[in-house]
């Protein structure tokens, strides 16, 4: 499945060896290879271009499989190869069964449950994913762990896999640096860098496209250590606060909207209260939180108050919520700051 038309320095498409090992892969099992080409949906459904020209942070990777990899791909598996289910590699798990010999008696199930290798869980990837198509996809690397399934390979003849290096980041921007990589798709408009604080600018900057709130700012004529903590679109500024951990950089407070459910909707009324697990970084542990929908918003739209108070919260970014054994959906995140009185956590939390 190719989604993008891109090449690294050396001419060479980051794409080419994952189709070579592919070809690899299929000839040693003796399975046929399809491709197909999904360059232009990508561009037209995906592309994140326009969000970080508009101050924001994407994630690339959820939406990818949200309207690519589990809509597109799927429905062309189901409708026009006529296949029973999809499986993929992916870290996680559903009640669908792990098994394709258990696909006769699996009840069709509809939830995202985190797989046995936690260190490796892609629950987080997979929550913007509509709730429907998990009745018919299987992650058959449920119940390993990453060494076992190299164990699997190696005993398949696929030894050579084994050994290729861990992906991670966006797939086509390969290493090359990634503020490089954006000023090919975004034409640089400077501005200015302000101190939060004092109100006075400290620097330049080449587009508010290339930095992301948290992202230190190494500003050469400052001996202080600057971070981006919040970003003006209209007057291109980037308003910089001193010390990893400034006031400015800490968010309880979450707007999110474009709720994505992959269980029974628990706020389909509203001023109902829903306490779970929070997280908007893959790597980073979940934390409590409360969530609840007013009779101000509709039903796309969610407020998050967070137990305590979170570094960095990113707009465009996703609010990922959890059970103990479920990833329950995700939101996307519009809004962040800092609650003022925190009693308003624990009147909600009477609630429930």
């Amino acid at each position: 499945m190719k989604n993008w038309d891109e090449y690294d320095e050396t001419g060479r498409c980051s794409g080419e060896q994952d189709l070579l090992d592919a070809e690899y892969t299929c000839q040693k099992l003796g399975i046929e290879l399809h491709q197909i080409n999904y360059v232009k949906d990508y561009w037209n459904s995906v592309c994140f271009l326009e969000d970080y020209q508009n101050g924001l942070t994407p994630n690339p990777d959820i939406l990818c499989n949200r309207y690519i990899k589990f809509d597109l791909f799927y429905k062309h598996a189901l409708e026009k190869l006529k296949y029973d289910a999809v499986a993929t590699g992916h870290y996680a798990k559903t009640n669908f069964g792990a098994y394709l010999e258990n696909y006769q008696e699996a009840k069709p199930a509809a939830e995202l449950l985190i797989p046995k290798d936690t260190f490796k869980d892609q629950t987080f990837f997979l929550s913007a994913v509509k709730r429907d198509a998990l009745r018919k996809i299987m992650f058959p690397l449920s119940n390993f762990y990453k060494s076992e399934v190299k164990e699997i390979a190696v005993k398949c003849g696929l030894k050579r896999l084994t050994q290729k290096k861990e992906s991670t980041g966006i797939c086509f921007v390969g290493h090359r640096d990634f503020k490089e990589f954006i000023k090919e798709y975004i034409i640089p408009k400077p501005g200015n860098f302000i101190d939060v604080d004092t109100h006075q600018v400290v620097g330049r900057h080449e587009g508010i496209h290339q930095w992301t709130i948290g992202q230190r700012c190494r500003l050469h004529s400052h001996p202080k250590r600057y971070y981006v903590a919040q970003k003006d679109v209209p007057t291109n500024t980037i308003y910089v606060a001193s010390g990893h951990d400034h006031p400015t950089l800490l968010s309880d407070v979450i707007l999110t909207n474009q709720v994505n459910w992959l269980c029974p909707n628990p706020l389909l009324e509203p001023n109902r209260v829903l306490r779970c697990r929070f997280r908007f970084q893959h790597t980073h542990p979940p934390v409590n939180c409360v969530i609840y929908r007013n009779f101000n918003m509709n039903r796309n739209e969610l407020e998050v108050l967070l137990d305590k108070p979170l570094r960095a919260i990113t707009p465009g970014q996703y609010a990922v919520f959890y059970s103990d054994t479920n990833c329950l959906g995700c939101a996307r995140i519009i809004k962040s700051n800092t609650l003022t009185n925190r009693d308003n956590i624990t009147c909600l939390q009477e609630r429930l």
